[in-house]
């Protein structure tokens, strides 16, 4: 691959080539830079920035979830058979 330097050697006898090489490069680094602050943009999502959930269009990664505690399968509340207790009734409650 030839560097830039022998490319504008090449074309020394052409100025409009040269000319026409350098804002080749100029555009080059404008696009490049575009890119880079359009992937920045792209990026950004209601996690890692001040946008709402709302703006969120293409989520690439899950989030985690809130609990990482496993289910037992067992209903909540008091399971069966076990005896619980309560308080016995009186007579003259206050």
């Amino acid at each position: 691959m030839m560097k830039r330097e022998e490319i504008l050697a090449l074309c020394a006898s052409n100025p409009e080539v040269i000319a026409y090489i350098l804002s080749l490069e100029s555009q080059i680094k404008e696009l490049s830079e575009r890119l880079i602050a359009l992937e920045a943009q792209l990026n950004q999502n209601s996690r890692n920035s001040s946008k709402p959930p709302s703006t969120d269009f293409h989520v690439k990664e899950k989030p985690n979830p809130k609990s990482r505690r496993e289910q037992s399968g067992k209903k909540a509340g008091g399971q069966e058979g076990h005896p619980g207790t309560t308080l016995d009734m009186v007579n003259d409650p206050d």
